[in-house]
């Protein structure tokens, strides 16, 4: 009798012979059509998330330079606003390889950005699905993907509010020394990078869920919070480029455009109540930003920030996704190839 394979090539697609059955030829029908009707789902609610942002924005920042000027710095914020989010992809990925086996960056990539896509899905309960059959589907459990995912939001937020000290100190002056007990939390993930583990551990025991056998190292913790921290340091610097754009001065800008797009951020998504932080991220980035620019000016950056951000995920997404569909596919075939090749030497040595 053949062992059962384990590891990340237990089950590489749905209705692969596995321990979960035999091939089934109705089954792999079935699977391929859910999956381009969910694809189909996905590209609607992206193109409504696009339709749905204010164009108009980019004649307000036209009207304010030249051209040539207005086009390389929305280009540059464009570039920030795509490569913040791959950073973040790495700290998700430092914790999630330290929970189980071995899974190679094709398969963390295709996991990643299925999810980072389906969250424009209305509902997100289908996002969430889909992200867990593609992670089971290539390896990772649901206790892992779960524990992976409670560690890496509790890190962004934590990160994210020490980010955001750098907004804090031009907002409150003196007052502002208040505000490094926000650094608290995450000098203690640096220090002691075990009590990150075990709180996100307790949370999934909290909810009635399994944790991983295996636990985040100090070093993969450490290593996911470097990670993150400079993923929100390269986001923000699109809304500084933005504000430039709309006349603000370049030097003070930076440091209060950088911290107050990671503070509004997390404000936002921590509004449970209002999806994707509509207007509370809005809000938080025209009060920063009124300490450089007319107010009218403010809100027009914090509108053109949301266009800028949701345009670089969509790029972001729709081109690493593709890019790794197509490696795997090809992966996949070459697998099937030789495994062919191999069974045919089996049989003609028979």
């Amino acid at each position: 009798m053949n062992p059962v394979p384990v590891g990340p090539d237990a089950s590489l697609e749905p209705g692969t012979a596995t321990a979960q059955g035999p091939d089934r030829p109705w089954r792999r029908r079935l699977w391929r059509s859910v999956t381009v009707a969910f694809g189909l789902v996905v590209a609607v609610a992206v193109a409504r998330a696009l339709a749905g942002q204010d164009w108009s924005v980019v004649a307000v920042l036209l009207g304010r330079r030249d051209a040539a000027q207005v086009g390389l710095l929305l280009a540059g914020a464009l570039a920030a606003a795509t490569a913040g989010p791959l950073l973040g992809m790495l700290s998700w990925r430092a914790v999630l390889l330290e929970l189980g086996p071995p899974v190679d960056a094709i398969r963390v990539m295709r996991i990643f950005f299925v999810g980072f896509l389906a969250k424009y899905v209305p509902g997100k309960v289908p996002g969430i699905v889909a992200a867990v059959r593609v992670a089971t589907s290539n390896g990772v459990t649901l206790p892992r993907m779960l524990l992976a995912g409670t560690l890496t939001t509790l890190l962004v937020h934590l990160t994210g509010l020490a980010v955001g000290l750098l907004t804090g100190a031009r907002l409150l002056g003196g007052r502002a020394a208040w505000l490094l007990l926000a650094a608290v939390p995450v000098l203690v993930a640096v220090g002691w990078p075990g009590l990150v583990g075990r709180a996100a551990g307790l949370l999934l025991r909290l909810l009635g869920r399994a944790e991983p056998a295996r636990s985040p190292s100090p070093r993969a913790v450490r290593v996911a919070v470097a990670w993150q921290t400079l993923s929100w340091l390269v986001s923000g610097v699109h809304l500084w480029l933005l504000a430039v754009a709309m006349g603000a001065e370049a030097g003070s800008a930076l440091p209060l455009c950088v911290g107050a797009f990671a503070l509004a951020t997390v404000l936002g998504v921590l509004a449970v109540v209002v999806p994707d932080g509509l207007g509370v991220r809005e809000a938080v980035l025209s009060a920063a930003l009124a300490l450089l620019l007319p107010v009218p000016s403010a809100v027009a950056v914090a509108v053109a920030s949301r266009l800028v951000t949701t345009v670089g995920e969509v790029v972001l997404g729709g081109a690493a996704l593709g890019v790794v569909e197509i490696v795997h596919r090809r992966s996949s075939a070459k697998a099937a190839a030789v495994g062919e090749e191999m069974s045919g030497g089996q049989v003609d040595r028979a």
